[in-house]
């Protein structure tokens, strides 16, 4: 070879790891001093002062600390001054991608010696917070000032997102079980093989002096849910998930093969970079062909061999990404390695630790070391970011390549061949829907928070959905360890926390669901409503809330249902509100507390009932109670009757409707006087407030409501709704403009069109008693 062609051969000459486990997490170091650690651990590797000679770092996208810019503090730290100092994107294959075009600026004449480092202190962060230690790091940069990188968030679309289905933890169990379902195994034929698998990385990860876990635990301690290996998403237990609670930072020297031996580096440090390839999928996880398969994986991989003369059988050594277990089994059936190939050389992300973006090179640093060691002449290193998003991989040599480093790498264009067409995407749908795909996430306890299906409407349109978890039918089928769900038929609607969900079987009758926490009797064209919680002195939780919300769509939508009344089971409450310990209890075990689109007792925040709602007020109405009765229509109080908006005695505010609409109904200075101080108002006093329309003995409560439900009845109906939504829409626009447009409001067009208008006048022309048809 000629002087100038060794300029031009890009190898690995150094790489530095450092591991830190302090017993006391004040003692830990933060994230740029552990890479400051393994930069130096690089120069002691390379046997030459190595770091004042770096003319280009690079640092894998850093997530546990915020710096304003912490490659710059790093060099500071250092003493070094490179010409080019870059804070690099976010992504697991970053390493590798940086890496490679390391080596392609050397190819080209635009550098010398070359570094990527990147490290994380997430264990440290969380025991210090556990213990309440402050650490003596730099203050945390503003959100304003960190450094902003590529790829700092996943691209989620609005169904994503309403799923609840938006973290990596959540997306690639979709991915295995689509898998599984395509390789016709049962579900617990695949966990067996990830097991396995895994049982495979924690053995190297056991050997290897930079991993975090070290005891190689077996495929049956792997596979098997307990106290300690509790369920994350179906079908993963926490030893099957990338584990980032960790301290560990790692670095890879790249150099030209000139500069290595004028600097002195030894031949057998010097490691050969062949070449490699990159290709993504689309950015949003549901805009894709596909779960049971990666065509971005696919190409670049199987250009990966290319570059390695044609023969997947050549590789000796491999470091294949491994946040999940699908991830490597993919991989690997499109390989087709050698048997005596184990698919790591580090231990993975769960054993030997998964430093966010950083794991890779910590990847590459094991593969160097391997290969120096003579355990093999060739390896490949894989890496992937996102969620199956983006692909990169490399191939290490102990040789020099014969080709030059090939500058085109991407292999886009054969993976948006190879990729077949991408469903439309659907939001809002009620109807069939069959899984394409799924999975289940549960809680720090272990228990479960709701499933997730990707699903398929007759027309072939993708939808996701959740599986909430009080369907223990739906729950069971996708939990099944003896058969995939995947195939399986259901039907998807909109629930009354407004997200869609999917059931499986056929189409259930909501109206047919006992109900639980509230009775409903039909009188006549009455509807009467009682919240049926006496023990929590009717107090709303989420699901109380929803079949209260359920009763008034029926009620809403039935025809025949003219008036409502709600009231409380019991004769101390008609409401106290929000169930506090309901959602304390859930605050505790990470879960939310959600409200009904349409509000308390599913009624707050419904905008657009033209049908009177009477509320029997029978106790206690407090805070979320009161403001269930300012929405209703009217309110009928028993003389121990007390309402109050208590809400800035604990620290809250009223924010279901109450600071709304009471100053409407009793004027700005008295609502004042309740709001800003909280305090208890009587029946009385509320009648002479003006928020009460009668006061009545406690035995008289329910028939002095029938009474005015009866008086209301009497009307037509078409009148009432026309001048319900009148009053109601007049109170937003002033009086002049209100008179111009009542005329055109919903209910009054209605009213117009229907035999109501005509049957008034004629029924007072005959002397008789009108017959209201309310349509």
């Amino acid at each position: 070879m000629t002087g100038e062609s060794l300029d031009r051969i890009p190898v690995i000459i150094a790489i530095g790891e450092f591991l830190e486990q302090p017993a006391d997490p004040a003692e830990a170091r933060e994230p740029v001093d552990l890479m400051a650690q393994a930069l130096r651990a690089a120069e002691l590797d390379a046997g030459v002062p190595l770091l004042p000679s770096i003319n280009s770092i690079e640092l894998v996208g850093q997530v546990s600390w915020r710096y304003s810019d912490p490659v710059n503090l790093l060099c500071h730290r250092l003493g070094i001054k490179p010409a080019r100092a870059i804070n690099a994107s976010m992504g697991g294959e970053t390493p590798i991608r940086l890496i490679h075009q390391a080596a392609l600026r050397i190819a080209k004449g635009e550098s010398q010696v070359a570094a990527v480092v990147g490290g994380e202190a997430v264990s440290a962060l969380n025991k210090a917070r556990k213990a309440k230690v402050k650490l003596d790091w730099p203050p945390l940069a503003s959100r304003e000032d960190t450094v902003k990188l590529d790829f700092e968030k996943l691209p989620l679309s609005r169904s994503a997102k309403k799923a609840a289905a938006t973290d990596p933890v959540h997306i690639y169990p979709l991915y295995e079980n689509a898998l599984q379902a395509a390789k016709g195994q049962t579900p617990a034929q695949g966990t067996a093989e990830s097991a396995a698998l895994w049982a495979r990385y924690a053995a190297v990860a056991a050997d290897n002096p930079y991993a975090w876990i070290r005891t190689a635990p077996s495929a049956e301690d792997i596979g098997t849910p307990s106290e300690s290996n509790r369920m994350v998403s179906h079908p993963y237990p926490k030893l099957m998930v990338a584990n980032p609670n960790v301290n560990q930072a790692g670095t890879v020297i790249v150099a030209s093969l000139a500069w290595a031996r004028t600097a002195g580096i030894a031949d057998d440090k010097i490691v050969y970079i062949h070449g490699g390839a990159a290709a993504h999928e689309p950015g949003d996880y549901l805009l894709r062909d596909g779960y049971d398969h990666s065509t971005a994986q696919q190409a670049v991989l199987e250009r990966a061999v290319e570059v390695a003369g044609g023969d997947a059988g050549v590789f000796d050594l491999a470091e294949l990404y491994s946040c999940f277990p699908v991830v490597p089994k993919m991989a690997m059936a499109t390989l087709g390695l050698r048997e005596d190939v184990e698919p790591t050389v580090a231990g993975g992300l769960t054993f030997f630790g998964g430093p966010l973006n950083n794991y890779m090179t910590h990847g590459v640093c094991a593969m160097v070391r391997r290969l120096r060691s003579g355990e093999g002449k060739v390896g490949l290193v894989y890496g992937q970011g996102g969620v199956v998003s983006k692909h990169h991989a490399l191939v290490l040599a102990s040789f020099p390549a014969t080709t030059p480093l090939d500058e085109e790498y991407s292999v886009q264009d054969k993976a948006d061949a190879l990729r077949g067409p991408v469903p439309e995407l659907i939001d809002d749908y009620a109807g069939p829907a069959e899984i394409e795909t799924f999975t289940v996430l549960y809680g720090p306890t272990g228990h479960v928070r709701h499933g997730v299906v990707i699903a398929r409407n007759p027309d072939g349109a993708r939808l996701i959905a959740r599986v909430r978890a009080d369907d223990e039918i739906s729950l069971a089928l996708l939990t099944s360890t003896e058969q995939s769900p995947v195939g399986a038929k259901g039907y998807a609607r909109i629930d009354a926390f407004g997200n869609l969900v999917w059931e499986a079987g056929a189409l259930r009758d909501r109206r047919a669901v006992p109900k639980k926490f509230c009775t409903v009797e039909r009188d006549g064209k009455i509807t009467i409503v009682t919240i049926n919680r006496p023990d929590s002195m009717n107090s709303l939780h989420p699901f109380a809330n929803e079949e209260l919300s359920e009763v008034f769509d029926e009620f809403q939508a039935d025809p025949d249902q003219w008036v409502a009344i709600l009231t409380g089971a019991g004769d101390r409450a008609f409401s106290s509100g929000n169930d506090l310990k309901f959602t304390a209890t859930a605050m505790a075990r990470g879960d939310q507390a959600p409200m009904p689109t349409k509000g308390f007792a599913g009624l707050t925040s419904r905008w657009d009932l033209s049908k009177p709602v009477i509320a029997a007020v029978n106790g206690v109405a407090m805070g979320g109670g009161f403001e269930i009765a300012l929405a209703c229509d009217l309110i009928i109080a028993s003389r121990n009757a007390v309402f109050a908006l208590p809400e800035p005695k604990v620290g809250l505010a009223a924010l279901a409707g109450g600071l709304l609409r009471l100053p409407r109904q009793i004027g700005l200075k008295q609502a004042m006087g309740m709001i800003l101080t909280g305090r208890r108002v009587s029946a009385e006093e509320g009648l002479s407030l003006g928020f009460v329309n009668e006061v009545v003995e406690p035995d008289d409560l329910i028939a002095a409501a029938r009474r005015w439900a009866e008086e209301i009845s009497a009307c037509s109906p078409m009148s009432v709704r026309a001048s319900k939504e009148a009053v109601l829409r007049g109170l937003e626009e002033d009086l002049q403009s209100a008179s111009m447009s009542q005329t055109r409001y919903p209910a009054m067009g209605a009213l117009f069109r229907s035999n109501d208008i005509k049957e008034g006048p004629l029924a007072f022309a005959q002397k008789r008693a009108p017959q209201w048809k309310g349509h």
